[in-house]
């Protein structure tokens, strides 16, 4: 964990945010969604707090390395899992506190800001509609297992592309997981870690920028 003066970041241009966990509180609708998966193909449940670290990374990786799955049966989770979230699972997330408001405070400075997320795209569009925050956002990126973009160092690669943005542009990457810093620096950027979302230990002993809390990223990020 390593604190950044005021203003540090005050020069980026770009701003990439996660969405869960960074944006929104959306354990509810996600603990519930997985609730469902596990009941309706009757794999054994882990327990509601080992989910919790499932919050963030693709959720079919999780399946098979926390929980030994196979393909197939990891797959099996992911659609009834996907079907329960689309439904019901995404109209639960709600904005952190002060979130919107930085958002609208860095768009207004003539920053570029823009959602980076494992979620699929299309949800991640679905999520931040129904928050009514799409319209504050230069781009969401996200997810498109159609096209092979299944990972964290893809979706970022793919938003720069989109924005037009290269590495030496002083993009800056801010999550609450250690896959986010890990796709940031696939691509050479500086990444911050929040303690608000789904992180724990290991993202607090990596020796990366951290913020605990709203107030300190807008501080960090802004003059």
């Amino acid at each position: 964990m390593t604190s950044l003066a005021d203003g540090a970041l005050a020069h980026a241009p770009v701003i990439l945010l996660d969405l869960d966990g960074t944006v929104v509180e959306s354990a509810p609708g996600i603990l519930a969604a997985l609730d469902h998966a596990f009941a309706a193909t009757g794999e054994e449940h882990p327990g509601r707090e080992r989910l919790q670290s499932f919050i963030g990374p693709p959720l079919v990786d999780s399946f098979r390395t926390e929980l030994g799955m196979s393909e197939e049966r990891a797959e099996a989770m992911r659609l009834a899992y996907t079907e329960h979230y689309l439904a019901h699972g995404y109209r639960l997330s709600v904005p952190y506190e002060g979130m919107t408001a930085l958002i609208a405070a860095l768009r207004a400075e003539g920053r570029t800001v823009a959602v980076a997320t494992n979620k699929p795209e299309t949800t991640a569009v679905s999520v931040l509609e129904h928050q009514g925050l799409i319209a504050s956002l230069d781009l969401v990126g996200g997810t498109d297992a159609s096209t092979g973009r299944t990972h964290k160092a893809q979706v970022i690669g793919s938003v720069l592309e989109r924005l037009g943005v290269t590495a030496a542009g002083g993009a800056v990457m801010v999550g609450d997981r250690l896959h986010d810093a890990d796709g940031a620096a696939a691509h050479g950027l500086e990444a911050v870690l929040v303690g608000w979302g789904y992180g724990g230990e290991a993202e607090r002993r990596a020796g990366l920028p951290f913020v605990a809390t709203v107030p300190q990223l807008d501080r960090l990020l802004r003059r």
